[in-house]
């Protein structure tokens, strides 16, 4: 008996502990807040290649800060190891104030998006200033040498050819999602440079969507490989990289761990995270990369410590600018 109730106070002295590191590592996890008042103004950024307002990105113990706020932006950032799903994510939410604050960038600068360039995620996003970045559908190399799928990136086409049986994602220039679905739509013929009377600003295929106007993807449709680049194998567990909108200039960007997540899985747990109303896929495997002001935040989650080349990233970027 005397055995037995040491061990239960043990045990209970174990979950105390453990609970108070918790506490300890939630109240370490720090706020960057750039207030209207310390002096500024806001400027739509341009629609071109450039990137965002300078943000800081070299100061000490940064990788304690989960948020960063100016008066354009707000990211929160959040790192969970799920039981449930037996997986790590990095997940963040982030709410922009103007929609050419969501951006994307290219590895390459001489010949943007076609050329094969590749450089680490946090390369890119530290060049562009980019608060919270994710990589993007690897377009210059994503077909090998067929380099197929579309490219419409800041307003202009790159490649006007598709790769007919990949949902391709549009984002108008109110930074709404849409989707063109392989299943129901002409992917060659349509219009993909307007939708519902809006300009697109950014395109991109790789796919598939997981979830469109709120509403599950079927299982049979996404975990379909044919449904998915030949590589990417929607049934089995990979690491992946999903990019959500929430509601009006509000989103969400998530990548899970090495021997990751199945596709049915990953629409579950973004469902379950926030009130998404599309959720799409990008490139994965050692290509899904997070940023977060310019460090690679899920370092070493692709069993690997050196990051892998990208093509091109998505980013979020401050409006904020100091006079």
């Amino acid at each position: 008996m005397y055995s037995s109730l040491k061990k239960t106070i043990s045990l209970a002295l174990f979950i105390v502990m453990l609970v108070l590191s918790c506490s300890a590592f939630a109240e370490e996890r720090l706020e960057l807040v750039v207030k209207e008042e310390d002096g500024g103004e806001f400027r739509p950024l341009p629609l071109n290649l450039d990137g965002g307002s300078p943000v800081p990105m070299e100061f000490e113990d940064r990788w304690r800060y989960a948020v960063y706020e100016d008066p354009t932006i707000r990211v929160e950032r959040y790192d969970v190891k799920d039981p449930n799903y037996q997986v790590t994510y990095w997940y963040a939410l982030i709410t922009i104030r103007d929609p050419s604050q969501l951006r994307t960038a290219s590895a390459s600068e001489s010949n943007p998006f076609l050329d094969s360039v590749i450089n680490p995620g946090f390369v890119i996003a530290r060049r562009k200033r980019a608060v919270l970045a994710i990589n993007g559908d690897y377009c210059a190399s994503f077909s090998g040498e067929n380099h197929n799928n579309y490219v419409l990136r800041q307003g202009t086409v790159y490649r006007d050819s598709v790769t007919e049986n990949l949902d391709i994602l549009l984002i108008d220039e109110d930074g709404d999602f849409h989707v063109l679905s392989a299943d129901d739509t002409d992917l060659e013929s349509v219009d993909k440079t307007q939708i519902n009377g809006k300009n697109v600003i950014n395109a991109l295929q790789f796919g598939p969507a997981l979830v469109i106007n709120g509403e599950k993807v079927p299982d049979e449709i996404i975990l379909n490989p044919e449904r998915s680049p030949t590589f990417a194998e929607p049934q089995g567990r990979a690491q992946r990289t999903i990019i959500c909108q929430i509601d009006e200039l509000h989103y969400m960007a998530l990548c899970c761990a090495f021997w990751g997540m199945n596709l049915a899985d990953l629409r579950d747990l973004a469902m379950s995270l926030a009130p998404v109303k599309i959720v799409y896929v990008l490139d994965g495997g050692r290509s899904s990369q997070i940023m977060f002001l310019g460090d690679w935040w899920n370092a070493g989650s692709n069993g690997n410590d050196e990051a892998r080349g990208l093509t091109d990233i998505i980013y979020f970027a401050s409006a904020w600018f100091k006079k």
